[in-house]
């Protein structure tokens, strides 16, 4: 940081099997930081916003933090992409005095919120709250046979244990749960080792290139069973890479309705995407990404010209039921959650999102 400009740091998987999401939430930061820049900045400073590639990799999130630290003085982090990534850097921001903010990462894992940490504020609902939503709506409905499929890394298991809990507070059993490489390498495995035990949904703590991967292999020997995945696969590419077979998907949201016309939040993200020329581009990673901003930029704003670490936390702590558009995001002393918000939307045809 300097007196004329704030960087902000992204990790993100730009190359591995997460890569998918990246352009959605890189796009809609960049057009809301843009727009502030036009507008003379934060307290006089514009933004300046860095952004590596990881691969979806933890020792390379490391490294690219190590770099962003030494390199480019950079003030908070945001948008960081995998409970496995993020888990690997929090050491890392802990040893800058005061420690390195990080706001509003992509992850729901438990594990990275229990206990909170002052310099980690969350925005989305976490994992357990969005699984806990599907066992919800699964058990209302009747659907006597629910399986899991996870991926093998912190991530998966954190869903797993999540949908064990939801199940078990209902009274009832997971059917039965298979792993999955990030790699998809045994995908055809994972399916034979589920389509033996003829589960009526699967419930997918997967993302990226794996969820598409299982559910086109799926389906071409069963096309009955549900698929029920987390907000993670909420991107127009995924739609694209799914075609058809993604037709009746379910995906949990933890951010309203992209495409609302009655959201003022969602009115104003469409806005900003088409005055860039990107309005092909909407979706709920990238609202989400947008709303990431939002968040930022007016706890730059609240900590004043007079800008510190410390002062940012600070800030960001005062937001108490702050509306961001129809959205209410609420911190507050030693509250690192801004929401619990999850919403179910199912893919139609025509490659679309529908409620």
């Amino acid at each position: 940081m300097s007196d004329s400009e704030i960087v902000l740091g992204q990790s993100l998987d730009l190359s591995g099997p997460l890569a998918a999401m990246a352009p959605d939430i890189v796009n809609a930061t960049q057009v809301f930081f843009d727009a502030v820049n036009a507008q003379g900045g934060i307290q006089g400073r514009r933004v300046r916003l860095v952004t590596l590639d990881d691969g979806y990799k933890p020792d390379n999130t490391v490294k690219n933090v190590e770099r962003m630290i030494a390199e480019t003085d950079v003030f908070a982090l945001c948008n960081l992409t995998g409970t496995a990534n993020v888990a690997a850097i929090l050491p890392r921001l802990a040893q800058e005095s005061p420690p390195v903010p990080l706001i509003a990462p992509f992850t729901g894992a438990g594990l990275l919120r229990e206990p909170a940490l002052d310099h980690v504020f969350h925005l989305r609902a976490s994992y357990g709250d969005e699984v806990d939503k599907l066992v919800e709506h699964l058990t209302t409905i009747g659907v006597p046979r629910i399986s899991v499929l996870w991926t093998a890394n912190a991530f998966g298991k954190d869903g797993l244990e999540g949908a064990r809990q939801a199940m078990g507070k209902r009274g009832q059993k997971l059917h039965s749960d298979a792993s999955l490489q990030a790699d998809s390498s045994d995908v055809q495995q994972a399916v034979a080792k589920l389509a033996a035990t003829e589960p009526d949904s699967i419930i997918m703590i997967t993302a990226g290139a794996p969820t598409v991967s299982f559910i086109k292999a799926y389906r071409q020997i069963n096309r009955g069973t549900r698929f029920y995945t987390l907000s993670v696969m909420g991107t127009q590419a995924t739609l694209r890479a799914l075609g058809e077979d993604g037709v009746g998907v379910v995906v949990t949201s933890v951010v309203p309705f992209p495409w609302s016309q009655g959201l003022p939040l969602a009115r104003e993200y469409r806005r900003a995407l088409e005055k860039a020329g990107m309005q092909r581009h909407v979706s709920f990673l990238g609202l989400e990404a947008y709303m990431n901003a939002k968040v930022i930029a007016e706890g730059l704003r609240r900590a004043g010209r007079d800008l510190t670490r410390t002062r940012f936390v600070q800030a960001l702590e005062s937001l108490r039921h702050f509306d961001i558009g129809g959205f209410t995001v609420d911190y507050g002393k030693g509250v690192r959650q801004g929401s619990r918000f999850v919403d179910l939307t199912i893919i139609g045809k025509g490659e679309k999102f529908t409620r």
